[in-house]
């Protein structure tokens, strides 16, 4: 039998334990946090597109210093073409309607697929269940913040896995045998039939290679175009979405790089001659490129 002092010391090591269990659920951690911006494609065709995108980073540099006083350092070149797809339940889009989306990219014929919960409520993004039996899983809780001249800075939370694939993606058995926590928390069947979503495969180019100095921590600088197709020299991309990044796996993001980060895109915001008044993010384009694609 426990004395009144072992049982006293169960009883707190037992509250200790559900105190931190609340308190593991109740600040959910941001991994990274993305900054997006949206420009003009107009101002990019394919045959001219790394000249094109370097021409605005030397805009982007000035301004974003001027807004800091910190070194925008680095040039930007052609790091990944791949093939993007995401795929939904046609006429009904139950994924969607979940609230999240399903995406494969294929880069040198090697196939990763991510399922990704969206919230403008970090608690909620995070209470999704995206675990995966696949032992090269990646999850990460993410802050998406982007501008337009129109609605200023809107944040998104976005909890996301992205693992292997080998499998070909054709039914919901593909999300499921992927996502176990998915699987679980919604039952949907694996018979339902999985297209890609207004039959739509685009061909993304990324450019990496600059670095925002932010104080304690460096934001990668990028530019990722969009075409609908394999590009012809004088194409011009669907999308055009420059973005910065910066990663903390404990999320200690002290009061300064936030700071900071936010003057960046603010000053980036302002660079109207390269900015687009009205293009779609790369979510939206797809699910609006055929717009009946979810309908009953």
């Amino acid at each position: 039998m426990k004395t009144a002092s072992q049982a006293m010391m169960s009883f707190t090591l037992a509250s200790t334990a559900l105190l931190a269990s609340y308190a593991a659920q109740a600040n959910p951690v941001e991994t990274s946090r993305e900054y997006k911006l949206l420009l003009d494609p107009s101002h990019f065709n394919y045959a001219t597109q790394s000249t094109t995108a370097n021409n605005y980073l030397t805009d982007a540099k000035q301004v974003i210093s001027n807004a800091i006083s910190r070194n925008i350092t680095g040039s930007w070149a052609l790091t990944k073409t791949r093939q993007v797809a995401f795929y939904d339940t046609p006429t009904s889009c139950q994924l969607k309607q979940l609230g999240y989306i399903f995406r494969n990219r294929t880069s040198d014929g090697k196939s990763e697929v991510t399922l990704k919960f969206r919230s403008p409520d970090r608690f909620i993004a995070d209470f999704e269940d995206l675990s995966s039996p696949d032992n090269q899983a990646d999850t990460k809780l993410e802050a998406d913040l982007s501008t337009d001249i129109n609605n200023g800075i809107r944040i998104v939370y976005s909890h996301s896995t992205t693992t292997p694939n080998t499998r070909t993606l054709n039914d919901m058995a593909d999300v499921n045998s992927h996502f176990s926590g998915f699987a679980d928390a919604y039952g949907l069947s694996n018979n339902l039939t999985l297209a890609k979503v207004g039959g739509l495969t685009i061909n993304e180019y990324v450019f990496e290679g600059s670095e925002i100095d932010l104080g304690s921590i460096d934001a990668s600088l990028e530019l990722t175009l969009w075409y609908t197709s394999s590009p012809s020299a004088s194409q011009q991309p669907v999308i055009a979405e420059v973005s910065f990044k910066y990663k903390d796996p404990n999320g200690n993001y002290t009061a300064k790089v936030v700071q900071r980060a936010k003057l960046a895109l603010d000053a980036m915001a302002q660079m109207s001659a390269w900015n687009s008044t009205s293009s779609l993010t790369k979510t939206a384009f797809i699910y609006a490129a055929t717009p009946n694609f979810c309908s009953q």
